[in-house]
This record gives C-alpha cells, sequence and structure tokens, in this order.
C-alpha cells in the first residue's frame, strides 16, 4: 500500500510505542577490536537522546536483537538507570536479546500486549532481512539510510542518516513533529 506525507504523518501521531534493532540501527553495525580481541560497538549520543525524547513524550521504547553479546544489554541498563526511571516518571526500556527471525515478532508482540498497545500504534526501525517480517507486521515501518534496499522498499521512513549515527534521531524527530510535540517542553531528566 502506497502512503503520502500526510497519511504517514497520522500513522506516526497515533504511536505508542518505537522499538529498534541493535546492530545496524543502535549500534552501526560495526565492530571494532583491540590487540587483546576486545570487541567495541558504536552508536550514537544524538541517538540516546532522541530515546529520552521520546520516553519524556510519554512514548515507549524497546530493543530486540538476535545477537546476546552484551552490548544491547549494557545501552539497556544505561537507560534503565536514569533518575527519570529510578523516580517512576519513565517507564523501563525493554530489552530482548537472542529473538531471531519470527522470534522478533513474537517477542515484541508480547512486549505490546501487555501493555495494551497494537501492532498499529507501533513504529520498528529495522536495517536487513533478520527484520522483514516484523517492519511488515508495525503500524510505521522505519529503516536507517544504509539499510538493505529489500528492506527500504517496504518502510513508510527511510532515515537520512546511518545507523548508530543519528537515523534514531531521525525516526523520533519525525514522530515527535508529527505529534506536534515541542521538544524544547520535554523534561529529559
Amino acid at each position: 500500500m502506497t502512503m503520502n506525507a500526510s497519511d504517514i504523518s497520522g500513522v506516526a501521531k497515533n504511536l505508542k510505542a518505537v522499538v529498534f534493532d541493535g546492530d545496524g540501527v543502535l549500534f552501526t553495525g560495526s565492530v571494532f577490536m583491540d590487540a587483546g580481541g576486545e570487541r567495541l560497538k558504536e552508536r550514537s549520543f544524538a541517538d540516546g537522546q532522541g530515546i529520552s525524547m521520546l520516553r519524556a513524550a510519554g512514548i515507549m521504547v524497546a530493543f530486540v536483537s538476535a545477537e546476546a553479546t552484551g552490548f544491547l544489554e549494557a545501552v539497556g541498563d544505561k537507560f534503565n538507570n536514569l533518575p527519570s526511571v529510578k523516580s517512576g516518571q519513565w517507564p523501563e526500556v525493554g530489552v530482548f536479546v537472542g529473538a531471531i527471525g519470527q522470534e522478533k515478532t513474537e517477542t515484541v508482540g508480547t512486549w505490546l500486549k501487555t501493555r495494551g498497545i497494537d501492532w498499529s500504534e507501533c513504529a520498528y526501525m529495522g536495517d536487513d532481512m533478520g527484520d522483514y517480517e516484523i517492519l511488515k507486521k508495525a503500524g510505521l515501518s522505519a529503516a536507517p539510510a544504509q539499510a538493505e534496499e529489500i528492506i527500504k522498499k517496504i518502510c513508510l521512513f527511510v532515515a537520512r542518516r546511518r545507523g548508530g549515527d543519528g537515523a534514531i534521531r531521525d525516526l523520533v524527530n519525525f514522530i515527535l513533529d508529527a505529534k506536534g510535540v515541542d521538544v524544547r517542553t520535554l523534561n529529559l531528566r
């Protein structure tokens, strides 16, 4: 189904949850290794601020990944230990690892159901074939700039920036703009 910009903004206006893939979306998709074999991944502070903006606007956030390497869990712990979470102002971020293929869709579906959120009220950002089915299910499908073409073709929103380097923030800015949220008024602490 083809949608115009106004229709896509209408979908974004009604979102209650946004779910992000890990590698290629939250992280760049590259792995750095030091001489001792220690692995490192890169992510953007602009994306982290965007996630806080979603949460401050009352939108639920979760991450789901096939990989269970500890990186996504560490980011989730950081987000879930913010003062706004400790005080009960924001709910915890959902973090789901080891979910491969259809498991991603089932895992996110269960998370949404327990929160009373319909798929039509959920955005999902993914970049590769492991995200294909869940992107087809989400109300607002989104991809970072470097996503595979087959993924970008089925998405309603394609970020201008790459995963791990501002793509999440591009989506957040679009969603909050569609909702009419003045980001200057958000309590980000």
